[in-house]
């Protein structure tokens, strides 16, 4: 009978599956690089047909690390980036025109226009671009309204595909970072945003449980019949992987973007200055949560490497272990604008306090701590919500910077908390694996228990004084204000 578990987890920079034995270890796993295009500056575009192709190649050599077949699979789990847009030929579902990345700022004018017509929605979200992108496809309006065209975000896509085309869904998780769900009837499209902009309802995906027997894929998509277990999206995926389900758990994740989420249980949250979001939603129950996100974060890490400031990140980290403080040098960490609770898309990166003594080692730290105190700026937000959603004493991380250990020091001294890792840092894809054996009954809550464990603590080793001080500073220069 087949056991093992896949979790699939297609970020912004790459594909990854990891398959799982039934205790939760990695048994096979692969990755690989995704190609980012800017068009022009802004702009932020992905081949689709590329892909999925990596895509089924990445599940291909998963399954080969690990000595088994498809059919050996109990269930997948899908995890992709958010509020990305795909459009595709529903009758074949060959994409049309490029995906529009979720960082892509091609929205903003359009969010302001929205949200002065009573449609708030925040500019890297699909509702703000939406639009735009099916004006971009020749004769695109009316190829939607006729029913020829479907759209989605990755996750919808990639599921079509996998499925064979039997299934053009999304979940409400995925839906709601898409800015469409009805923000006061979180399982149902917001139908006078989609008729205020004039796009078909039908155009859209359907919308289904973020866990349960979704659908199957098809042997001529990965090589067998495999049960679909969950679709997620990717930040709610990692809080699967962290048992974060009660009212003020949280964790952050270190990826192309920083994530901090909290959970808020059954209510949505809009008084805090953090982004509500639908954490998981089945037909009969809601989960929520709020989010603050560093819009760049290992993207910056990335993209100092690629001007060769360092061969590599973890280059880049221990350069930044080579000084004790970044030299007076500040960095604003936004190549694609500032997240929450700032929510600036027109902010742009920058770089302060440079000298005829700024060394490499200097700039390296300056960026590090910029995505900490970034964090530290989320964190303290959320430490300021009501009594009974306040978070833990330590705060739990995962993703590709978590690997550091220098960052993650950086972190804890920054944050004056604690700093956990968990014991699996690709923990997004971990958790699309438990969202799935859940979803098809392969396992219990209690039966992934084991799954959530931590291996080092980063302890805080700078007075709380000291690190306000420099939270303050760093607000002043990099920022030039206090978030209020």
């Amino acid at each position: 009978m087949p056991e093992f578990l896949l979790g699939l987890d297609v970020g912004t920079t790459s594909a990854r599956a990891l398959v799982f034995d039934p205790a939760g270890k990695v048994t096979g796993a692969a990755q690989i690089p995704l190609t980012n295009a800017n068009p022009v500056p802004g702009l932020v575009e992905q081949d689709a047909t590329s892909l999925w192709e990596c895509v089924r190649s990445t599940i291909a050599r998963a399954l080969d690390t690990a000595g088994l077949r498809p059919g050996d699979l109990a269930s997948i789990g899908v995890t992709t980036q958010r509020s990305s847009i795909v459009i595709w030929e529903r009758a074949d579902i060959e994409p049309v025109a490029p995906v529009v990345v979720w960082s892509d700022l091609r929205g903003v004018g359009r969010a302001a226009e929205l949200k002065s017509d009573g449609h708030p929605v925040m500019a890297v979200a699909a509702a703000a671009k939406l639009e735009a992108a099916v004006d971009a496809v020749p004769d695109g309006r009316s190829r939607a309204e006729r029913g020829d065209l479907a759209w989605g975000t990755v996750d919808s896509y990639l599921v079509s595909r996998l499925s064979g085309g039997a299934l053009h869904v999304t979940d409400y998780s995925s839906a709601w970072s898409s800015g469409y769900l009805d923000f006061l009837r979180p399982t149902g499209w917001n139908s006078s945003l989609i008729e205020h902009q004039g796009l078909p309802v039908d155009f859209f995906p359907d919308l289904c449980d973020t866990t349960g027997r979704l659908g199957a894929t098809t042997a001529g998509a990965i090589g067998a019949e495999v049960p679909i277990g969950a679709i997620v999206a990717d930040q709610q995926a990692g809080m699967f992987a962290h048992g974060a389900t009660r009212p003020g758990d949280w964790k952050a994740t270190y990826g192309t973007s920083g994530m901090l989420i909290t959970t808020t249980g059954d209510t949505p949250d809009f008084t805090s200055g953090l982004v509500p979001m639908v954490q998981a939603g089945w037909s009969d129950r809601t989960l929520f949560a709020v989010e603050g996100m560093v819009n760049s974060a290992g993207g910056l890490v990335d993209w100092m490497v690629g001007l060769g400031l360092a061969g590599s990140p973890a280059a880049l980290t221990a350069l930044a272990a080579a000084v004790p403080d970044p030299g007076g040098v500040t960095v604003r960490p936004a190549l694609q604008g500032l997240g929450a609770p700032h929510n600036d898309a027109t902010a742009r990166a920058e770089i302060r306090g440079l000298s005829g003594a700024t060394t490499p080692a200097h700039l390296a730290r300056a960026v590090l701590e910029s995505i900490a105190y970034r964090i530290r700026e989320i964190a303290d937000f959320t430490a300021a919500r009501p009594e009974g959603c306040v978070p833990p004493e330590s705060l739990p991380v995962d993703g590709g910077l978590a690997r550091s250990d220098v960052f993650l020091q950086i972190q804890a001294d920054i944050l004056g908390r604690p700093v956990e890792r968990h014991h699996q840092v690709e923990a997004t894809a971990l958790g699309a694996a438990m969202a799935g054996a859940l979803g098809v009954g392969a396992a219990t809550a209690a039966d992934l228990a084991a799954c959530t464990c931590y291996g080092r603590v980063f302890e805080p080793t700078v007075d709380p004084a000291r690190a306000a001080e420099g939270l303050s500073h760093w607000q002043d220069t990099a920022l030039g204000t206090h978030p209020e």
